[in-house]
């Protein structure tokens, strides 16, 4: 009888089989290309069948390989929540924590959080990633990330994967910026002949704005579509037009802003943390989750 596959070589074959190549799969682990492929050529002899076919650019897997690759995701997931239970047991927190989270709560939350954890917990090892909520949820799912930090615009709903527990850290509105103060009461029907810039309208902060206008009775005149929030901050203090986006999105140092909350109307986002639900309670990822909600 054979002997099981190792989980760590497991996990290899699982990020392998995620990136694409063996030099993905390095860079995401933090070792050499050369320690991956060792890795992989013991995990084929384990198994007994070749998992990978190296092809001129990056590598494809085997029949065998997408089989135990789906397999090992399944494990990693099991053995994390394995982990976690585990830690419950023990108040002093240690570990690695990896985080997907959104531009625009990086700076204001992600940073703060973390460095009010170090300080009480110095063995705490962050790695963080900045990432769109899509990627950063099937992040989570594959096992590649243990939190994921997501936003949540109002009329922009946005479903949470089966098996993933999410906790709000973070209410804030969207706010009117523009380059010229707001008269006071302000409403979007007001600026309905503006200029506007904002993201686009596959972006949840785009559904969400563009939802609000047309409620209010308008069609945007979009001058300047991006992902890129700060640039749109920018864009608006170089006159390009006027925008509504969430207060953490805000480039608060750039001169001639002006902002106001819209009259007449309620918007705003979530920032939440989503964890695997079998991890929840891990007491590593419940203090990043705490940390969070109090930056």
């Amino acid at each position: 009888m054979r002997d099981l596959p190792d989980p760590n070589r497991l996990r290899l074959l699982v990020d392998v089989a995620h990136h694409g190549s063996i030099a993905g799969a390095a860079r995401a682990n933090g070792i050499t290309a050369s320690a991956v492929s060792q890795q992989i050529t013991t995990l084929e002899r384990e198994c007994g069948v070749p998992l990978l076919e190296r092809l001129p650019r990056g590598v494809a897997l085997t029949a065998a390989g997408e089989v135990l690759a789906e397999r090992g995701r399944g494990l990693v997931r099991l053995l994390e929540a394995t982990r976690g239970d585990i830690d419950g047991f023990d108040d002093h927190l240690v570990g690695r924590v990896r985080i997907g989270t959104i531009a625009s709560a990086a700076q204001a939350l992600v940073l703060p959080a973390l460095t009010h954890l170090r300080r009480l917990h110095p063995d705490i090892d962050a790695i963080v990633t900045v990432a769109e909520p899509h990627s950063s949820l099937a992040a989570l799912h594959e096992g590649r990330i243990d939190l994921a930090l997501v936003d949540v615009y109002e009329h922009a709903p946005m479903p949470i994967p089966p098996r993933v527990s999410a906790t709000t850290v973070h209410r804030e509105p969207l706010v009117l910026i523009g380059r010229e103060p707001f008269p006071e009461g302000t409403t979007l029907s007001d600026l309905a002949d503006a200029p506007w810039v904002m993201p686009p309208p596959e972006a949840a902060c785009g559904q969400s704005v563009r939802y609000a206008c047309r409620q209010a009775g308008f069609e945007p005149q979009v001058r300047w579509e991006t992902d890129d929030l700060q640039l749109l901050s920018r864009a608006v203090a170089a006159g390009q037009g006027v925008t509504l986006l969430p207060q953490l999105a805000i480039d608060v140092d750039r001169p001639g802003l002006h902002t106001a909350i819209p009259a007449g109307v309620r918007l705003g986002r979530e920032i939440r943390a989503a964890v695997r639900s079998g991890e929840r309670n891990r007491p590593l990822l419940r203090a990043v989750t705490e940390a969070l909600q109090s930056a």
